[in-house]
């Protein structure tokens, strides 16, 4: 009997120590998952499971709108102290695009910058202007420099002259693309035989400008024929 005794109380007094060191260090909390919340709501909730958030960094995202939390550390379902600080990434909102200064390009020239920049074209007006060629920017809506999310429609005002949309010849035979191109306005440009094939002998399977583009009419096409 007495050794049972003895034998309790000296696995008691080994428990001493581990309980010091416990003491007072808080509960252990399941971190609650904060991605995709607002950075205030995911606060209160922190608050609540007695945890803390601190915004570290803000990135671009199409997914999440701005202040709303994109990353966190510790990832949601680890076991933490009460009191631990949980860092967050913000959204700031979606990638942003720099307008360029159209003024003054050929609309050609800057057709192929908008795209390249992930932006749209917006309205075209066309303006008499005795003292600009056809077809060069005279002004442009957003202006340069300004930051704007990607597709955003960038309106033009070009100097008057007929634009239309280039006609999509791809697929037709030579022959019958050089009729809708002329048909269309156009002239014909270099004529390239390229192998492609996915098509058959003789059938235009690219062109420059692109199909649906616009360009001021006489302007000439480009066409790539399958042997």
């Amino acid at each position: 009997m007495k050794s049972k005794i003895l034998a309790l109380m000296l696995i008691m007094i080994l428990m001493i120590p581990l309980y010091s060191c416990t003491r007072g260090k808080g509960k252990l909390v399941s971190v609650p998952s904060f991605v995709g919340m607002r950075i205030r709501d995911a606060e209160k909730l922190a608050e609540e499971k007695g945890l803390l958030i601190k915004v570290v960094g803000t990135e671009f995202s199409k997914e999440f709108p701005i202040d709303y939390i994109v990353t966190q550390e510790p990832n949601p379902h680890v076991l933490v102290k009460e009191g631990r600080i949980i860092n967050v990434t913000i959204s700031n909102g979606p990638p942003k695009v720099e307008v360029p200064d159209f003024v003054g390009m050929d609309f050609g020239d800057a057709q192929e910058l908008i795209y390249e920049k992930k932006l749209v074209i917006g309205k075209i007006e066309e303006v008499s202007d005795p003292n600009v060629k056809v077809g060069i920017i005279l002004e442009q809506e957003p202006s340069p420099k300004t930051l704007v999310e990607e597709g955003t429609p960038i309106n033009l005002k070009i100097s008057k002259g007929v634009l239309g949309q280039v006609p999509s010849v791809i697929g037709l035979s030579l022959e019958e693309a050089k009729s809708q191109v002329i048909t269309s306005g156009y002239t014909i440009g270099k004529i390239v035989e390229k192998r492609n094939p996915a098509y058959p002998s003789g059938i235009v399977w690219n062109q420059d400008p692109a199909p649906l583009t616009y360009a001021s009419s006489g302007s000439s096409v480009d066409l790539v024929v399958n042997p």
